[in-house]
C-alpha cells in the first residue's frame, strides 16, 4: 500500500490565500491613491481666481473725462447776438446833459433851478497852484436861483470847461479871483460861483461849459463864444 502525505495540497492552498490577500490590499492602494489624486486635482482647481474683468467692461465704466454741457452752461460768447456791443452814448461813464444853450441865455432844467452865466471876461491866468497853466484865459461868473421844493448843496455842483468840438478840456485856474460855489441853496434863493479857466485867444469861438449839480441829473450845458 501506498501512503500519501496530506500536508502538501495543505500548504499550496494557504500560499495561494496569502497571495489572494496581497493583491486585494494593492488594489486597495491603487484605489486609494487614484481618489486622493482626483480630490487634490479638483480643489486645485477651486482655488484658481476668477478672470479679471475684459478691458471693455473696465472702460464702459470709467466715466467721460469731460462731461456733456448743459444748456444754461453753454458759453455765451459762442452766440454774437448773446452780448451786443452796448451803445457808447448809454454807458455809465457818460452823464447826462440838458441841450445846450447859448452862454447869454439861462439853462433851466424844468423842475425849478435855474442856472445862467451871468458875466464873463477875458482875463490873464495865474498859475498858482500845481499843474495850472498861465496864460490868456476866461473868468466866468454863474448864477444858480433855486425855485424847487429842496434845499440845493452846492457842495455837489462841478463846473467844466471843453474847447472845440472834441471838448478838449480847458486847465482850471484859482487867479485871479475864483470863488466856486459853496453852502446851501435854500428855496427862493440865488447865489453866484466865479470860475476861471485857460482858453487860447484863437480857440474861444466854441467852447462848452457844463454844470453838475447833482449825480445822475442831466447837467447845464452852455455853448458858443466866449470872452
Amino acid at each position: 500500500m501506498i501512503m500519501v502525505d496530506a500536508s502538501d495540497g495543505t500548504g499550496q492552498g494557504s500560499s495561494r490565500r496569502k497571495w489572494l490577500w496581497v493583491g486585494i490590499a494593492a488594489a486597495i492602494v491603487v484605489v486609494a491613491a487614484i481618489i486622493s489624486f482626483a480630490v487634490t486635482s479638483g480643489s486645485g482647481d477651486d482655488a484658481k481666481p476668477s478672470p479679471s474683468p475684459t478691458s471693455s467692461t473696465s472702460s464702459s465704466a470709467t466715466p467721460s473725462a469731460t462731461p456733456s454741457e448743459e444748456p444754461g452752461d453753454a458759453d455765451p460768447s459762442a452766440d454774437p447776438g448773446a452780448q451786443p456791443t452796448p451803445d457808447p452814448s448809454a454807458t455809465s461813464e457818460t452823464m447826462p446833459e440838458l441841450p445846450p444853450v447859448a452862454p447869454d441865455e439861462p439853462a433851466d432844467n424844468r423842475a425849478g433851478l435855474v442856472a445862467e452865466i451871468s458875466a464873463m471876461k477875458a482875463v490873464d491866468g495865474e498859475a498858482v497852484q500845481a499843474g495850472e497853466i498861465g496864460g490868456p484865459a476866461v473868468q466866468f461868473t454863474l448864477t444858480l436861483t433855486n425855485d424847487t421844493d429842496a434845499p440845493v448843496d452846492l457842495g455837489l455842483i462841478a463846473v467844466n470847461a471843453y474847447i472845440g468840438e472834441e471838448r478838449t478840456p480847458a486847465g482850471g485856474l484859482v487867479k485871479p479871483g475864483a470863488a466856486p460855489f459853496e453852502g446851501t441853496l435854500d428855496v427862493g434863493d440865488s447865489t453866484e460861483g466865479v470860475y476861471v479857466y485857460t482858453i487860447p485867444e484863437d480857440q474861444r469861438d466854441d467852447v462848452t461849459l457844463t454844470v453838475d449839480y447833482r449825480a445822475g441829473e442831466p447837467a447845464f450845458v452852455f455853448r458858443g463864444r466866449v470872452g
